[in-house]
């Protein structure tokens, strides 16, 4: 799950037990982050739940704040892995989009990664930048992605989109705000296959992400 821990700060690429051992203080850290939050977290809990001294955290990190900011780096990156692409062999962006955004939304709805977004939220205070990095670096490549999948079809015609790279934003943002609300109100009952679908046809429309065959699918 975290195997894109950022190298050491030299910029030299670490060796394998480096690299372990880095992932190790993180799993430990990320365990303390969830329970306590950014503020109350301490290295000293940090230390004693990835079972290492607190002079080896400050040999791979050099304060909290970047053993924090290397934690998030890797959950957005682990998060851009599972994010679904469009099938680019689907002649049809509509019906294409659907199953994506319905992927996206379920994907979202995973304790781990609510758990992750919870932690941006609360520590926006102190790095009023970290949401806006999170979300380039988890949702930018599928966002990429569908942006390329749909200039394939504005090329013939199949759909009309002047913008495909702002249409591709706006559909991830609006799942994205869907998804906030399991974030903000973890007690509301899980949503279904059939909810996720009926709010992607409405993100569809208010992206103008529309076609002939998706109206009469």
């Amino acid at each position: 799950m975290l195997d894109n821990i950022p190298p050491a700060g030299d910029g030299r690429t670490p060796d394998l037990q480096i690299i372990l051992k880095r992932r190790q203080i993180v799993d430990g850290a990320r365990q303390i982050f969830l329970q306590s939050g950014y503020a109350e977290a301490s290295m000293d809990e940090i230390a004693a739940k990835a079972g290492v001294s607190k002079g080896t955290l400050y040999n791979h990190f050099d304060s909290k704040d970047d053993m924090f900011k290397s934690l998030i780096h890797a959950e957005a990156k682990r998060l851009a892995r599972d994010l679904p692409s469009p099938d680019p062999e689907d002649p049809n962006p509509a019906s294409a989009l659907t199953r994506i955004g319905i992927a996206i939304l379920q994907i979202l709805e995973v304790p781990a990664t609510v758990a992750t977004l919870r932690l941006v939220i609360g520590a926006l205070g102190r790095f009023p930048n970290l949401g806006e990095e999170f979300l380039i670096q988890s949702l930018g490549p599928t966002v990429e992605r569908i942006a390329e999948y749909l200039d394939t079809h504005v090329a013939p015609g199949d759909i009309q989109i002047q913008n495909t790279r702002s249409a591709a934003e706006q559909f991830a943002r609006w799942c994205l705000a869907y998804a906030m609300e399991g974030v903000l109100m973890p007690d509301q009952p899980r949503q279904t296959e059939a909810d996720y679908a009926a709010w992607v046809e409405q993100v569809l429309r208010a992206s103008s992400i529309s076609t002939g065959a998706h109206e009469h699918a």
